[in-house]
C-alpha cells in the first residue's frame, strides 16, 4: 500500500457514525434521527468512499419514500394501484407494456412486468446510453426503476414481513466489484437495527430465482457490483430461517446447474456468494417495540448523513 493509498484509509477510518433522518412527507420539521454506529471491516472504507463520491455528485436519495412495512402505506391495493400507474405513465411516452397486474397473488405477471423493466433498463449504467432514454422527461427512468421496485414491493405482501428502509442513489455510476475478501464478510444473518449492503446491479441474483421461480428473467446477475446502496433492517432472521435459505439457495444451484454453467458460474464460484454486508449498528435506548412505534410516525428519508 502506497503512502497516498494509506492516508487514504487513514480518513475513511475516522468516520465512526451513520445519522438517517426521517421526516413526515407532510411536514418537513417533524424529523425523527436514527443513529447507528459503523462497524469495523474491511470493505466499511470502501462503502464510505462510494457515499463521499455520491455527496461530492451531489445525487438525491432516488426513494425517500421507501420505508418499508414500518407503516401502513404500503398495502396490497396501494402497491397494485401504483404499479399499474407507473406503467401507464411509462407506457404514454414508450409502449413497453402489455400487461397491468391483476392481483397480488399474479406472480407470473410480476415476472414478466420485472422481465419487461430487465430488458428495457439493461444492466447497471447501460440506459445511459440507451436510446431508449433519449428525448424523454428525466421522470422516465425513475417511473421504470420504480416499476422494479414496486413488483418487489408487491411480491412481499405475500412473504412474511420484513420491514426495513432503502437508502438507494440509482444516479450514482455502478464501477465497483466486490473481492474476494469482501465475499468473506458476506452473511445471510439479518438482526435488528442493522444497515446492511444492498444489491446494486440489474437482474436476478441466486436469493431471489430461488424465491419467485421466475422463466421470465433475462440476466442472472449474482452479488457482483456494489454501491452507497443500502437497507436498514428492523427485523432478526433466526439461524434456522438461515439454513433454509442456505439449502433452498444450493437446491436451486443444483436443479439448475446446467444453466448457471452456461452462464459461467460453477458451483464454487465465489461471486455465487449470497447475502449482504453488515455496515453499522444501531445506537439507541428504546427497545424494537418503541422504536418500531415511533418509526411508524414518518414516511420521508430527509438525510443521510456519515460523520
Amino acid at each position: 500500500m502506497d503512502s497516498r493509498t494509506r492516508q487514504k484509509q487513514m480518513t475513511l477510518n475516522n468516520f465512526n457514525k451513520i445519522t438517517v433522518r426521517l421526516s413526515q412527507s407532510t411536514n418537513y420539521k417533524e424529523t425523527f434521527d436514527l443513529k447507528f454506529n459503523l462497524l469495523t471491516n474491511n470493505f466499511v472504507p470502501k462503502w464510505i468512499n462510494r457515499y463521499l463520491m455520491a455527496q461530492q455528485r451531489q445525487d438525491k436519495i432516488s426513494e425517500p419514500w421507501a420505508l418499508y412495512q414500518l407503516n401502513n402505506k404500503f398495502t396490497s391495493d396501494f402497491c397494485i394501484q401504483k404499479l399499474n400507474s407507473l406503467i401507464d405513465k411509462v407506457n404514454s411516452y414508450e409502449n413497453l407494456f402489455p400487461l397491468k397486474l391483476d392481483s397480488i397473488n399474479n406472480q407470473d405477471a410480476l415476472n414478466k412486468i420485472h422481465s419487461i423493466f430487465e430488458l428495457h433498463h439493461g444492466k447497471l449504467d447501460d440506459w445511459l446510453l440507451n436510446p431508449l432514454f433519449k428525448n424523454k422527461p428525466k421522470e422516465f427512468r425513475q417511473w421504470l426503476s420504480e416499476i422494479n421496485q414496486f413488483v418487489h414491493l408487491c411480491e412481499d405482501q405475500n412473504r412474511p414481513k420484513v420491514p426495513q428502509i432503502r437508502c438507494v442513489w440509482f444516479d450514482l455510476p455502478k464501477t465497483e466489484i466486490f473481492n474476494a475478501d469482501d465475499y468473506k464478510l458476506f452473511t445471510n444473518k439479518i438482526e435488528f437495527g442493522t444497515i446492511y449492503s444492498l444489491y446494486a446491479d440489474v437482474g436476478k441474483n441466486l436469493e431471489s430465482l430461488s424465491t419467485d421461480n421466475d422463466k421470465h428473467h433475462h440476466n442472472f446477475v449474482p452479488n457482483r457490483h456494489y454501491s452507497v446502496d443500502c437497507r436498514i433492517t428492523f427485523f432478526d432472521r433466526s439461524d434456522d430461517e438461515v439454513n433454509k435459505r442456505l439449502l433452498k439457495y444450493k437446491e436451486h444451484y443444483k436443479n439448475n446447474k446446467e444453466y448457471f454453467m452456461s452462464e459461467g458460474y460453477d458451483e464454487n464460484d465465489i461471486r455465487l456468494t449470497t447475502g449482504q454486508i453488515p455496515l453499522a449498528k444501531i445506537e439507541t435506548t428504546l427497545s424494537k417495540t418503541e422504536l418500531l412505534k415511533k418509526i411508524a410516525l414518518y414516511d420521508n428519508i430527509q438525510g443521510f448523513f456519515i460523520t
